[in-house]
């Protein structure tokens, strides 16, 4: 299988910059016909965006508008509801990550070092609003208790500009 026929350059998709794109390259997991999801035959799966490698890590990138999905279930329900309806959409989309990622493997060989990578979920968000930081702390530690350490070693809430820091280091 041939990866590198998915790496594109990240597109936060986030409608409050001026350009969206960064100047960090990933595999690019979900988005149309032609995705590493749909060439696994994997296209009914929920999936994070983005996968990428550095170092000894292997990263789940998930790129959303997290903000305005509270504000707008927020509308419909109480901020409770809110929240947890998020983090059942986060929860559901890593665990079926983590299937298209074992199935991967399968099919994939990254180094003979594999099983010694890292796996760590980032979930970023267009705007960092302080209203924001409690439940995404939130989010954070509960998702952490779900997964880590046993299938991802750490999951963090960051703003997408923090993404360019992580990979350009």
């Amino acid at each position: 299988m041939k990866l590198l026929r998915h790496r594109e350059f990240i597109n936060t998709e986030c409608s409050l910059v001026g350009n969206p794109t960064l100047r960090v390259k990933a595999i690019r997991v979900d988005a149309n016909k032609q995705s590493l999801k749909q060439q696994m035959g994997c296209h009914r799966l929920k999936s994070c965006d983005y996968f990428r490698r550095k170092r000894d890590s292997f990263y789940f990138i998930e790129i959303s508008d997290f903000h305005q999905q509270l504000i707008d279930l927020t509308k419909k329900n109480n901020s409770q509801i809110a929240s947890q309806k998020i983090k059942e959409e986060v929860r559901l989309k890593l665990s079926e990550t983590l299937l298209l990622y074992y199935q991967l493997l399968q099919q994939c060989t990254f180094k003979s070092y594999n099983q010694s990578l890292k796996n760590k979920a980032l979930l970023t968000v267009c705007k960092k609003n302080r209203s924001d930081v409690i439940i995404f702390a939130k989010l954070e530690r509960e998702l952490s208790r779900y997964y880590c350490p046993t299938h991802i070693s750490s999951i963090k809430v960051i703003p997408y500009t923090q993404l360019e820091n992580i990979f350009s280091q």
